[in-house]
C-alpha cells in the first residue's frame, strides 16, 4: 500500500498546532528554515510518517519525509525543490528507475505512486503580507508547482501529488489581495494554502516631541 492521502488532516492538525506554539512563543520562528525544521520535525515523529521501510530495491530502507528533493521542470532540469516533500519509501528506488532495471536519473533517485509536498513561506516583516509579497514569492512559488503538476499529467507517469502551501506570518497584518488570493486559489482537489500567524505586535512610535530631562 503507497502513501495515503488520508494523513492529510493530520498534517493541517500539526500545522495549526504549530501556529499556537509559535503565538505563545514568539521567538519560536526567526527565519524560513526554522519553520521548515520545525515542520520537517514534527511530520518526522508522526506515527503515520515515522517508520523506516524497505524500498524497491533488496535490504535498503528509506524514510517518508525528505527536504529539497529535485523535480524536473518543462525543460527537463531539476530546478523544482519543494521545502519537503513526502513519499513512501517502497514506491521508491536508488539504485535503477522504479519498476524496471534502467539507469537512474540525474538526481540518483526515483519514486513513483502518490507524493505529498510542502511549499513554506515565512514572511518576517512588521508589514506582514504587501500586494509585493502576493505577485513575488507567493505566486511564484504557487506557478512552480501548477507546472509541476501539467508536467507531471504531461507524462502520465502513475504519480500522484497534493501541496500544501504553508504561509507563516509574523504578525497578522495582510493586505487585501492576499485575502483576494486565498479567495480566489485558497484549494482545489490537487493543493491547499494554510495560513498561519504568530500575531506579534510591534509597538508604535512615538511621534511627539522629543523629551528632555534637567540634569
Amino acid at each position: 500500500m503507497g502513501l495515503d492521502f488520508s494523513v492529510k488532516p493530520k498534517i493541517e492538525e500539526m500545522i495549526r498546532g504549530l501556529e499556537k506554539e509559535y503565538q505563545k512563543t514568539q521567538g519560536l520562528i526567526l527565519t524560513e528554515d526554522d519553520l521548515k525544521c520545525l515542520i520537517y520535525q514534527k511530520l518526522s515523529a508522526m506515527k503515520e510518517l515515522f517508520a523506516q521501510k524497505q524500498t524497491e530495491d533488496n535490504n535498503i530502507f528509506g524514510c517518508y519525509v525528505h527536504t529539497e528533493v529535485s523535480w524536473f521542470d518543462d525543460n527537463d532540469r531539476l530546478t523544482i525543490k519543494p521545502d519537503i516533500t513526502i513519499l513512501d519509501p517502497a514506491d521508491m528506488s536508488i539504485l535503477h528507475m522504479c519498476k524496471s532495471s534502467l539507469r537512474l536519473p540525474s538526481k540518483q533517485f526515483n519514486f513513483t505512486g502518490k507524493a505529498i509536498l510542502l511549499e513554506m513561506k515565512f514572511i518576517r516583516n512588521k508589514t506582514g503580507i504587501r500586494k509585493a509579497t502576493v505577485n513575488g514569492p507567493i505566486k511564484r512559488d504557487y506557478n512552480k508547482i501548477k507546472k509541476l503538476f501539467a508536467k507531471i499529467d504531461s507524462q502520465n507517469s502513475g504519480i500522484d501529488i497534493f501541496c500544501y502551501f504553508i504561509i507563516f506570518n509574523k504578525t497578522d497584518e495582510k493586505c487585501e489581495a492576499f485575502n483576494r488570493f486565498l479567495k480566489n486559489y485558497g484549494q482545489n482537489i490537487r493543493h491547499k494554502i494554510l495560513y498561519a500567524t504568530g500575531k506579534v505586535i510591534f509597538p508604535k512610535k512615538n511621534k511627539g516631541k522629543r523629551q528632555t530631562y534637567d540634569l
